[in-house]
């Protein structure tokens, strides 16, 4: 009974200072074991085991969360951060975007996620997936980093590289650090490659080298 309580009491703290204001949404947590604690001043909780959390535009599945509050002007708690470990799956439905892997933090002002170790962003409506060591996800300026041994699925089009840099409002990926391409067959690298989402095409600027795949359609 005491688990249960401590996970109920949860919600209602969150709703109460939440409601009120009418610019910010209602925050949902589940877990299957929730804590509390304060840290230098600061309220943390914690759940373990199926741990849920719904923020913003976000729905966040893991198996372990710290939430971390600090006291606004009016003394109220918010949000400051969420930290989540484990199988982490984080759904922004009206995108269609998923964002995915072992480590990862969000920044509630910033609306940033950060995420790490086989991290992941898929992004349905243009059908792309970009895998990486880290992941930043700026929700505001709708811009997407990817750092470190990252490669980008895109209809017919993989590419590669050591930096991605994924701008949503003009549906580019400009790929640096020895990138890439692979297209129907041939292959080319050059000093910046920009894939363009929207039209499946992809620009090569500087330093141009290609194989390209010569079929003979003459017999």
């Amino acid at each position: 009974m005491k688990k249960c309580f401590i996970i109920f009491c949860f919600f209602i703290t969150v709703f109460a200072y939440s409601a009120p204001q009418k610019n910010k949404k209602v925050i949902t947590f589940k877990a299957d074991i929730a804590s509390y604690q304060e840290v230098k001043a600061k309220n943390v909780f914690k759940g373990q085991g199926n741990a849920y959390l719904e923020i913003d535009d976000y729905k966040i599945y893991c198996e372990e969360i710290e939430i971390h509050f600090f006291k606004d002007n009016k003394g109220e708690d918010q949000i400051e951060k969420a930290l989540f470990n484990k199988t982490i799956r984080i759904f922004n439905d009206e995108e269609q975007v998923q964002i995915g892997g072992e480590e990862a933090e969000y920044y509630r002002e910033e609306k940033k996620f950060v995420i790490r170790n086989n991290a992941f962003y898929t992004d349905a409506k243009d059908e792309v997936a970009v895998f990486g060591d880290t992941i930043y996800n700026y929700d505001e300026e709708k811009v997407t980093i990817i750092q470190g041994n990252s490669r980008i699925y895109q209809k017919d089009i993989f590419a590669k590289g050591a930096f991605v840099k994924y701008t949503k409002s003009d549906k580019q990926m400009s790929i640096s650090g020895f990138p890439t391409v692979r297209n129907q067959g041939s292959e080319y690298s050059a000093r910046k490659i920009i894939v363009d989402v929207e039209n499946n095409t992809f620009i090569l600027q500087g330093d141009l080298s290609a194989e390209i795949l010569n079929t003979d359609d003459s017999k």
